[in-house]
């Protein structure tokens, strides 16, 4: 054992009190009531005695790190960087980008200066999110990890801008360039004033307050270039929050977010915004076309999903980012008299049955600004794409697997991957929600699994190829998931609903919405670092709220033994969050969930769903009815335990057992994947092959691999799910999605409940023929199995050529069998 291993061992027993790791962190601002802390990841040693290549670049990167905060001791931290910005659009703008900081840089009361090639540094507004860690080793002190900056800025044309951001030590923006427009609000009414112009008048239009008690005003984030504010407003039936965003361009985001806490009804009622403004001339731009709106008025509806923007007296525009993606309400405008108007935007209105469960919450934007600004995105956030790169996110989030120079088709199949996965997510009354994808639909589905955890590699996805599509991804699946997926009530609050009433013995309203349950679910809460993510991103305060509500309730209610043995996948959540912020807390809780798990393990440290002792003889399985019934090692279930438990040794190598469990996990994995390129369910004997999920099973090997080092089995069913994806793709432009048993393609059977006649063990079923004559499926896949595709090729391509990958399949391979009767290449594969 070296000596970080030794160091985090005694973390581990208690001989390390009064220190914490280096990735330990400070309290991050206070602006928003955080309470969480921040620093940055080091590398891990190897488990088991020896490094591989990744933990050797690791143990580099760790090197580097304490250099720098040496460097920061003796004032020797960078005082400068630069970040590329695309802009959406030619003209004046304004630039809103999170910035992920070197250790050192930005300190407590610093600010910073923009600045452009052949242009005179400007002040930026700066709001600290996050912040690394005071040393008290090595002297360095509290710096700013990752902070929001804001500034204006004239672009040329929309080629990028490399920006040189430089601390002004001790400096502030000054006070008296404040965002000129002044806003008003009392009650549900907002008014804004812009210099020159009369005031607009906004009034939210829902259900009255019950209560009568004031108001609760929260400063959110507060300088000379950006304020935002929050105003709450309690009631025992309809609470609502009024949120209010002004920045220095002048432009302003008005938001009403409104819960329903009566318990009578399923349905949102009526929630509009009305307007009353004086103005010389409206024009609209909609639906390709535009012109002067007229004394009899004009109306715009959502349901196609169409944008609209409206323009006062040529200056100020007006518009509702996410209106077209909710498919609902629309923008109506009425002149009153010379120069008077009235507006209208309707979010939805009651007749339309809108789904809003207890407890959950609506969002109606309004936005307002320079006419010519570019438009802000349906999540709120800036258009313009900054791009950082991996030396700067590294440090924050460790080392991410990236892609080398890849032939032309693997390029095009990883951009294929990422356009899927902005095709994953819903629009309509579910927007933002990551259902699944299929090459039939340009939005996900109406049903889907709705857990969370699979929403980190799309933010990483983010960071390592600079899509802001991806950002755009994660950032509403986050804000669908705090409006419709967390339970808000008294009892448990903060826990995952499950994600179909239908499935849960229930009956919904309707089929056209995933219903959710009206209470908490151990095994859907998951997921819940991406709200740290999204916090770092946004600086939205909802973002830490949803953290906290469901980091109580797992360290709660969430446990990983009995029937909940899966829950053990929550170990990758805390450990995320532990070595972001250096909480110990988030250790403690992933220890925890191991050593529940630890009672159920079998002799080969394999365990089952519920938890019960391992059957050491099985009948037959075919589905989930027959299996509960019986305790054996389920390969869906049982990969949970990669996704997190590799990461732990590094903090717990003497942990009893834990090493075992990973290296038994792993070779359960790849000792059951099928040569189809996917994994049977739900027994590895099981008819049908869910060859679209195979891609998660995959990404756990790799997290195994990372940490034991790559053995040659685990290497080969990786090689065996990325050659079926691969050539797949290349011959159909899909999907392998499945692999039916040809007992039912062939008409054998009419169903699968006949196949119990056929067979009383699972080893009385050959599944040759399924590779000749079952019936392949095509064009989908759930998130899990398309979000971790390009981390798991860059894995792979670590350790083996490309022309592994690539060789074409020989016929009579179960995969060549598979193809030959697949239809040819589709036109988007080239």
């Amino acid at each position: 054992m070296n000596d970080g291993q030794r160091n985090k061992a005694r973390a581990i027993a208690g001989g390390n009190r009064g220190k914490r790791p280096e990735t330990a962190c400070a309290k991050p601002v206070g602006d928003a009531g955080s309470a969480i802390r921040d620093g940055s990841t080091l590398g891990r040693k190897g488990a088991f005695g020896r490094l591989t290549h990744v933990e050797f670049r690791r143990l580099v990167m760790t090197g580097a790190l304490v250099l720098a905060s040496v460097f920061t001791s003796r004032g020797m931290a960078a005082e400068s960087m630069t970040m590329v910005v695309t802009p959406a659009a030619a003209g004046a703008h304004f630039v809103r980008v999170s910035v992920p900081l070197p250790r050192g840089m930005l300190g407590a009361g610093d600010s910073l200066k923009v600045e452009s090639t052949g242009t005179e540094a400007k002040p930026a507004g700066v709001r600290v999110v996050t912040w690394y860690p005071e040393s008290t080793e090595t002297g360095s002190k509290r710096t700013a990890r990752r902070a929001i900056v804001s500034f204006p800025w004239n672009f040329a044309d929309t080629r990028p801008v490399e920006f040189r951001m430089t601390v002004i030590q001790g400096s502030k923006f000054p006070e008296n360039a404040a965002p000129p427009v002044e806003i008003e609000v009392a009650d549900d009414q907002v008014r804004l004033t812009w210099p020159g112009r009369d005031p607009m008048e906004l009034r939210l239009d829902v259900p009255p307050r019950v209560a009568k008690d004031g108001v609760r005003h929260e400063v959110v984030e507060s300088h000379s270039a950006y304020r935002w504010e929050r105003f709450h407003f309690d009631d025992p039936n309809w609470p609502r929050i009024i949120e209010t965003r002004a920045d220095a361009a002048g432009g302003v985001v008005v938001v009403a977010h409104l819960q329903r806490r009566d318990p009578a009804g399923d349905f949102a009622p009526g929630v509009s915004w009305r307007m009353r403004t004086r103005a010389k001339n409206v024009r609209f731009q909609a639906g390709g076309e535009s012109g002067e709106i007229e004394a009899d008025g004009w109306n715009h509806g959502f349901e196609k999903g169409e944008t609209a923007t409206c323009m006062i007296d040529d200056s100020l525009a007006i518009y509702h980012p996410a209106g077209p993606m909710n498919r609902r309400g629309g923008m109506e405008w009425k002149k009153t008299g010379p120069g008077e108007w009235n507006y209208r935007y309707v979010r939805c209105r009651a007749e339309d049955e809108v789904p809003m469960q207890p407890m959950s919450w609506m969002r109606a934007e309004i936005v307002i600004g320079p006419e010519t600004a570019a438009r802000l995105t349906a999540t709120l956030s800036s258009p313009h794409q900054a791009k950082f790169g991996p030396d700067r996110w590294n440090p924050l989030y460790g080392e991410m697997q990236l892609l080398p120079e890849l032939p032309h088709v693997l390029d095009r199949l990883v951009k294929y991957h990422q356009d899927a996965v902005v095709r994953s997510a819903a629009v309509g009354d579910d927007f933002g929600n990551v259902t699944g994808y299929s090459d039939s639909s340009p939005h996900g589905g109406t049903f889907g699994m709705n857990r969370l955890n699979h929403g980190a590699a799309i933010f990483e996805d983010f960071r390592r190829s600079g899509d802001p599509r991806l950002r755009e991804t994660g950032l509403a699946w986050c804000d669908n998931f705090y409006d419709r997926s967390i339970w808000w009530g008294s009892d448990k609050i903060g826990g995952t609903r499950y994600n179909n009433l239908a499935a849960n013995q229930q009956k919904p309203p309707n089929d056209r919405y995933m219903w959710r349950s009206n209470d908490s679910v151990s095994f859907c809460t998951k997921g819940y670092d991406c709200f740290f993510l999204a916090w770092e991103e946004t600086g939205d305060p909802r973002m830490l709220e949803a953290l906290q509500a469901q980091v109580n309730y797992a360290a709660s209610h969430l446990h990983a033994y009995q029937t909940t043995c899966r829950n053990v996948g929550d170990v990758r959540d805390f450990l995320n969050l532990y070595e972001w912020t250096g909480e110990r807390r988030y250790l403690d809780e992933a220890l925890r969930l191991f050593r529940e798990l630890r009672t159920r393990l079998s002799r080969d440290r394999l365990f089952s769903e519920g938890g019960d002792p391992l059957e050491p003889e099985l009948p037959f399985i075919e589905d989930d009815q027959r299996g509960h019934k019986h305790s054996y090692s389920k390969p869906y279930i049982i990969g949970y335990a990669l996704a997190g438990l590799p990461d732990l040794i590094a903090y717990a190598p003497d942990e009893p057992e834990l090493k075992e469990t990973v290296r038994a996990v792993a070779d359960f994995l790849a000792g059951s994947v099928d040569p189809a390129g996917g994994w049977r369910y739900p027994h590895p004997r099981s008819s049908s092959v869910l060859m679209s999920q195979g891609i998660e099973p995959a990404w756990q090997l790799t997290r195994a691999a990372k940490v034991v080092g790559p053995e040659r089995r685990w290497l080969d069913a990786i090689e065996t799910v990325l050659r079926a994806r691969i050539h797949g793709w290349q011959r159909t432009g899909m999907i392998l999605s499945g692999l039916e048993g040809w007992e039912i393609s062939t008409g054998k059977v009419k169903n699968r409940d006949e196949l119990y006649g056929m067979y009383r063990k699972p080893e009385d079923r050959n599944p040759e023929r399924d590779y000749r004559e079952g019936r392949i499926g095509y064009g989908g896949a759930p998130p899990e199995g398309i979000v971790y595709f390009a981390e798991v090729l860059a894995f792979y391509l670590k350790h083996r050529l490309v022309e592994r990958l690539l060789t074409e399949p020989g016929p009579e391979e179960p995969l060549g069998q598979i193809l030959k009767r697949s239809p040819k290449e589709s036109p988007q594969v080239r």
